[in-house]
C-alpha cells in the first residue's frame, strides 16, 4: 500500500475515533497540506507569574521554528500581531507574505485572558485555518520571555494518536535579538534542540503589512 495513502488512512480511523471526524481532515488536507503527525505532545513548563497584557501587545517576529499547522503555502516574514480588548479577549493575526502570490496571507486567532490559570503561561487559542473554514482549539504555552525582547511558544493539539504541532522562537523586532542565551537555555530545559529549528526568512517583506 502507498504509504501517503496508509498514513491517510490512519488519519481518518483517528479522528473517527475522537472529538473529530473524516470531515475535519479534508478540511485539512488540501494539495498536500498535512499538518497531523503521528506522536504525543510535549509536556512542557510555561513561565509562572504571567502577564498577558505585556505579552498579547503590538508585534512578534518569527525568528525560527520547527513544525507547522498554519499555512498552506510557504511565505517569508512570518509575525504575528495581539491586542487584548477591554473585555480580556485575546484577537491575534498571523501572517507571512507568499512571494509567488505577491501577497500576505493571513490567519486569525482568539482566546480569552481568563483562560489563563493560577499565572502560568498556558491557554487554548481557537485558530480559524483554511480561510476560517475549520476553526481548531490549539493549546499554547509560552515557555519564557522576557516580554520586551523574545518568547519561546510551544503550540500542539492532540487528537488520539496524532499530534498538530509547532513552536516558535519570537522576537519583537524584526532583525531578531542578541539574547540568545536565556532562548537556548528555554529550549533546552524544554527538551528541545536549536539546531532542528529552521531559520524563517525576514528579509524583502513587502510594504502594507495586514493589521488587526
Amino acid at each position: 500500500m502507498n504509504s501517503k495513502f496508509a498514513f491517510i488512512l490512519l488519519i481518518v480511523s483517528s479522528l473517527s475515533f475522537s472529538q473529530g471526524t473524516p470531515l475535519d481532515f479534508v478540511n485539512l488536507y488540501v494539495g498536500g497540506y498535512l499538518p497531523w503527525q503521528v506522536g504525543t505532545c510535549l509536556v512542557p513548563t510555561p513561565v509562572e507569574n504571567f502577564t498577558a497584557d505585556a505579552f498579547f501587545k503590538d508585534h512578534w517576529y518569527v525568528q525560527s521554528y520547527l513544525g507547522d499547522f498554519e499555512w498552506i503555502l510557504p511565505g517569508i516574514c512570518p509575525t504575528a500581531e495581539y491586542k487584548v480588548t477591554k473585555v480580556g479577549e485575546i484577537l491575534q493575526l498571523d501572517y507571512h507574505y507568499v512571494k509567488v502570490l505577491g501577497k500576505y496571507l493571513t490567519v486569525r486567532a482568539n482566546s480569552f485572558t481568563d483562560f489563563i490559570k493560577e499565572g502560568k503561561g498556558h491557554l487554548p487559542v481557537t485558530y480559524g485555518l483554511i480561510g476560517g473554514a475549520q476553526r481548531l482549539e490549539v493549546g499554547t504555552y509560552v515557555l519564557g520571555t522576557d516580554y520586551k525582547n523574545w518568547a519561546v511558544v510551544y503550540y500542539c493539539r492532540q487528537q488520539t494518536i496524532l499530534k498538530m504541532e509547532k513552536i516558535e522562537v519570537l522576537t519583537r523586532l524584526r532583525n531578531g535579538t542578541d539574547q540568545t542565551k536565556p532562548i537556548l537555555d528555554t529550549l533546552k530545559k524544554n527538551n528541545l534542540n536549536f539546531h532542528d529549528f529552521t531559520q524563517a526568512v525576514n528579509t524583502g517583506c513587502a510594504p502594507d503589512e495586514p493589521h488587526l
